[in-house]
């Protein structure tokens, strides 16, 4: 017997029959405005979720608690303003979770502490500006983490000192003016740490330590490295500038002003969104 998705699409209803047993379901680029996930709890061999670009604005998670066997849930590029992780606790064979390029200005990772089997992380391209992490977070295969281009002022790092296989951390594109890398010390992994487009004054790369293999470090030319000599001398540090490399120092001005402009684009389409859902509530 199947079972029947519904939702809206481009402002219609819409209908989708699938089989129970299915492993995988992909309507991505479909132009779905809402989708009503309840008959998916019954999907218990799902492994992939594709949901992304489309214009879900808001969606409910809990149908997922059910579907032990899921692996991967994509709902990248899309207009979601919020979202609660709390019924993915249930989903211990979660590799991949990927918000890129949404509306979220929080994310609350706790529920999700102990998701073991995460590898990938991505919330780029959001306008994140608080976060929040588990002291305690048992993400032991995690090896991506993604937050390009948000609104982060701030991020401890030691919510991570369980994380020994992560490879690379993004923090490029965000308000961040200090950063404590000790408790990357013990990540020995770790082969790329994005640092470039915040307001940092200075990058300490004696609290990594001495454990690491090689890594890159990717940051803007003004900032001060401390410790970056006797890295050299063994040969286990690049230091890539974001400004200067590629661009002239007119390019790198227009693509400033483009990443700002965009940013302000997105504060005010989430803004319209939030208002717009507000109503429907209150209607």
């Amino acid at each position: 017997m199947n079972i029947t998705i519904s939702g809206q699409q481009e402002g219609e209803e819409f209908h989708i029959t699938i089989n129970p047993n299915i492993e995988t379901i992909n309507l991505s680029s479909l132009n779905i405005d809402r989708i009503d996930l309840t008959q998916i709890s019954i999907c218990t061999k799902l492994i992939t979720l594709n949901l992304s670009s489309n214009n879900i604005i808001e969606i409910d998670l809990k149908p997922l608690k059910k579907c032990k066997k899921l692996q991967s849930i994509d709902l990248s590029n899309n207009q979601i303003i919020r979202v609660d992780l709390t019924p993915l606790s249930m989903c211990l064979k979660l590799e991949t979770l990927n918000l890129q390029n949404n509306l979220l200005n929080e994310i609350n990772l706790k529920p999700i502490r102990n998701n073991k089997k995460l590898k990938i992380i991505n919330f780029d391209y959001n306008l994140l500006n608080k976060i929040e992490i588990d002291e305690e977070t048992q993400w032991s295969n995690i090896k991506e983490l993604r937050f390009y281009s948000n609104e982060i002022k701030k991020i401890r790092l030691d919510s991570l000192t369980l994380c020994k296989k992560i490879k690379e951390i993004d923090l490029g594109d965000n308000r961040i003016s200090k950063i404590n890398l000790k408790p990357l010390a013990n990540y020995t992994n770790i082969s790329s740490l994005s640092l470039e487009r915040n307001r940092l004054k200075n990058i300490n790369l004696k609290q990594l330590g001495e454990k690491h293999k090689s890594y890159v470090v990717c940051t803007d030319p003004d900032v001060k490295i401390k410790g970056l000599e006797s890295n050299k001398k063994k040969n286990k540090i690049r230091i890539v500038y974001s400004k200067g490399k590629y661009y002239s120092e007119e390019q790198e001005q227009l693509l400033d002003q483009f990443m700002k402009e965009e940013k302000k684009e997105r504060r005010e389409k989430r803004a319209k969104l939030v208002g717009k859902v507000q109503n429907f509530y209150r209607g």
